[in-house]
C-alpha cells in the first residue's frame, strides 16, 4: 500500500495540476473480485494490480515499479538497466540451451507445483530452482540478483497465487520467455504477442510443452533470439514515463465517468511525500527517495481514440497463434508415438 500511494503521489508531482479529482477504491490484494457475470449491468469500479476475462477489476501498475524492499528490488528503471547489462555478458550461442525458472512454489500455485516436476535438463530441457526467501534475506540476497540470471536462452514465467511481478524482470533478460498460459493480466502484459515477444506454453501438458519450446528454439536459434530481444525491447519501452502516462490517462478517463464532484470526507487523512516517508523504514525510505518523480516539461502522451475492432482483432490473433503452437506440439507428439 505504501509504495502504491507513493506512486500516485509521484504522478501528481510529475503532472502538477493536471490530474483530476477522483474518488477511487483500490484493493492491494492479488486476485480480482468484480465478477463480470454478476456485475455486468453495473460494474463496481475497483482498481488493483491485475484482472482477467472473467472480472472487471481495473489494472493499475503494481508497487514494485517504485521498489520492493522485502525482496531487495530497486525501482524499475534501475533494475532494468542492470538486467539488460547482465544479459550482454554472454552471447546467445554461449547461453545454456535450457529453460530456467527460479522462484517460490509455496504460494498456493498449482502451476508452480506442477512446474517443479519439470526439473530435468535431459528429459524436459529445464532447470527449475526453488527460491527460499527467508534464507536469501539472511544472505543479503546475493544469490538472487536478477542481473545474474540471464545465462539461459529460455526463461519461464509461471503465475503465483495470481499474477506475478516477476514477468517484467524475466522478459528483461532478452532470453526467449516461455509464458505458461496465464489466467491473469497486468496493465502491460495485455500487449504481449505470442511468437513475437514470448513463446506460449501449455499449462495442461506442461513439461512436454516446455521441452517442445526449447527444442524449437534450439532448432531455430535466430528466431528464438529475435523473440527474446523483442521481449526485452517491449520491457524497455515500459519506461517510468510511460507508466505515469498510463496512470494519468487511466485516472483521467475514469474521472469522466463520475457523476458527482468528489469531496474530501471528514474522516480522510491527507497524505504527502513527507508524511509517507515518516512511516517508512530506512530501507523503504531509500527506495522511495530514489524513485521520486520531477515535474515534467512535457504533457502526457496523447491517448489514441478507442478502437474496439482493432482490440478484438488483436485478441483473436493472440488466440489463433497460441492454437497454432498447440497444433505444432500435438503434431510432434503424434509423430513421436508412431
Amino acid at each position: 500500500m505504501m509504495f502504491t500511494v507513493w506512486g500516485i503521489l509521484q504522478l501528481l508531482s510529475k503532472y502538477p495540476g493536471m490530474v483530476p479529482d477522483v474518488d477511487m477504491m483500490f484493493d492491494c490484494m492479488d486476485k480480482p473480485i468484480i465478477n463480470r457475470t454478476e456485475h455486468q449491468s453495473f460494474p463496481a469500479p475497483l482498481f488493483r494490480y491485475c484482472t482477467n476475462e472473467a472480472h472487471l477489476d481495473i489494472p493499475f501498475p503494481d508497487w514494485s515499479f517504485w521498489g520492493w524492499s522485502e525482496t531487495n528490488l530497486r525501482p524499475w528503471e534501475e533494475e532494468f538497466r542492470d538486467i539488460k547489462k547482465g544479459s550482454k555478458r554472454s552471447s546467445w550461442d554461449s547461453k545454456q540451451p535450457r529453460a530456467y525458472w527460479k522462484g517460490n512454489p509455496d504460494v498456493v500455485s498449482p502451476i508452480r507445483m506442477e512446474l517443479m516436476k519439470c526439473n530435468h535438463s535431459r528429459l524436459w530441457g529445464a532447470q527449475i530452482m526453488r527460491q527460499n526467501w527467508a534464507e536469501e534475506a539472511k544472505g543479503g540476497f546475493e544469490q538472487s540478483k536478477l542481473s545474474n540470471q540471464c545465462n539461459h536462452r529460455y526463461k519461464i514465467y509461471a503465475e503465483g497465487y495470481a499474477w506475478s511481478v516477476s514477468l517484467k524482470y524475466i522478459m528483461s533478460c532478452g532470453s526467449m520467455t516461455l509464458i505458461i498460459s496465464p489466467e491473469y493480466e497486468d496493465f502491460f502484459s495485455r500487449g504481449l504477442l505470442p511468437k513475437e515477444n514470448y513463446w506460449p506454453v501449455s499449462p495442461t501438458d506442461l513439461c512436454p510443452s516446455i521441452k517442445f519450446a526449447v527444442d524449437w528454439g534450439n532448432a531455430n536459434p535466430s528466431d528464438a533470439e529475435t523473440i527474446g530481444k523483442r521481449g526485452q525491447g517491449y520491457m524497455e519501452s515500459i519506461s517510468m514515463n510511460r507508466v505515469y502516462d498510463y496512470m494519468f490517462h487511466l485516472i483521467n478517463e475514469y474521472s469522466k465517468l463520475q457523476r458527482f464532484k468528489p469531496g474530501k470526507p471528514p474522516s480522510a487523512k491527507e497524505v504527502c511525500a513527507g508524511s509517507l516517508l515518516c512511516f517508512a523504514e530506512q530501507k523503504e525510505r531509500d527506495l522511495l527517495e530514489r524513485s521520486r518523480a520531477v515535474p515534467s516539461m512535457d504533457r502526457p502522451c496523447k491517448l489514441p481514440g478507442a478502437d474496439r475492432d482493432r482490440l478484438e482483432r488483436l485478441i483473436q490473433r493472440k488466440k489463433q497463434t497460441i492454437e497454432d503452437v498447440r497444433n505444432m506440439e500435438m503434431t510432434r507428439t503424434e509423430r513421436g508415438s508412431r
